[in-house]
């Protein structure tokens, strides 16, 4: 209903299904028009919320016309579906769950086979894609600023679960530094004030710093702490200031 679109894409790289939630702009049927593309992990929870938060926006001209792709694994249509993003969203391989530290072949799918289908599909503004990702999901969208910056030009990563990986992630800062310095990609980082200082706080501030060191452009970078904020309360703060910041 409504200009959604329900597609169901298998990865050759993960050898899974993943269900994809797409939100087409009013007007798409009727103009010849090319769209940017808002790429959503945790779809299955995220796309009514960003759905809603892109209108929001749209009435206050904060937003363009854009192309909302929720990326999940089927669970807001049947509560039988697995949700995988313990496996696709985690860097490291955490010691007491097997299906751990799959972010680079999640990585692998979203460039080679995802953003290439949603391309061939739709009518997209070649190179210009936002990616959204919450707490696990935002460490991922961390992950992929770190490793892919061109084949997004927007990463919002609220609340990103870090401490697991602060220290593989800072090396990464180090190994990208030259790719980063040069990068003109848009970063928003978010966290609630009342959220747990070791595990978001000081690792979200180090990270920061760290690109600040190896000389990333500052005036690209939105560090955003929500007053009060906890870390339930936080996901739909992080949208919205995100998605402002890398559309501004």
């Amino acid at each position: 209903p409504n200009h959604t679109e329900l597609q169901i894409i298998h990865s050759k790289t993960i050898d899974d299904d993943y269900y994809l939630y797409i939100k087409l702009p009013s007007n798409y049927h009727e103009s010849e028009k090319t769209y940017p593309v808002v790429y959503l992990l945790d779809g299955d929870i995220a796309f009514t919320m960003a759905w809603s938060t892109v209108r929001y926006l749209q009435y206050g001209k904060h937003l363009p016309d854009v192309i909302i792709v929720g990326i999940g694994y089927g669970s807001l249509l049947s509560s039988e579906e697995e949700n995988m993003r313990e496996r696709d969203y985690t860097i490291s391989k955490l010691s007491d769950k097997n299906k751990t530290g799959g972010g680079k072949q999640f990585l692998k799918f979203l460039k080679n086979e995802l953003i290439t289908f949603i391309d061939s599909v739709y009518r997209t503004t070649p190179g210009d894609r936002v990616i959204n990702g919450y707490s696990l999901s935002g460490l991922f969208v961390l992950y992929a600023f770190l490793n892919e910056h061109e084949s997004f030009n927007g990463y919002i990563a609220g609340s990103p679960y870090l401490s697991l990986d602060k220290v593989y992630l800072e090396k990464l800062v180090k190994e990208s530094a030259n790719k980063l310095k040069k990068s003109e990609a848009k970063l928003f980082i978010s966290y609630g004030e009342l959220e747990d200082e070791a595990n978001y706080g000081k690792p979200i501030s180090d990270i920061v710093g760290n690109l600040g060191q190896i000389g990333f452009k500052m005036n690209n970078l939105d560090l955003r702490i929500f007053e009060g904020g906890t870390h339930f309360t936080c996901p739909s703060e992080a949208m919205v200031y995100g998605l402002k910041y890398v559309f501004e």
